[in-house]
C-alpha cells in the first residue's frame, strides 16, 4: 500500500491534496476520541444515579 499516494477531494469551494498516510492518521484519531468519549460519557452518565 502507497501511503504517499496523493488523494485529492473537495470540501467546500477548497481542493484538498492529502498524502493517505496522514489522511488514515486522522481517521484513526478521530476514531479513538469518539470511541473514548463514548466509553467516558457512559461511564459518568452510570455514576449519576
Amino acid at each position: 500500500m502507497d501511503f504517499n499516494k496523493i488523494i485529492r477531494f473537495k470540501i467546500g469551494g477548497e481542493l484538498w491534496e492529502v498524502p493517505l498516510g496522514v489522511l488514515l492518521l486522522v481517521g484513526g484519531i478521530t476514531l479513538l476520541l469518539m470511541i473514548g468519549g463514548a466509553y467516558l460519557g457512559f461511564t459518568f452518565g452510570q455514576n449519576q444515579f
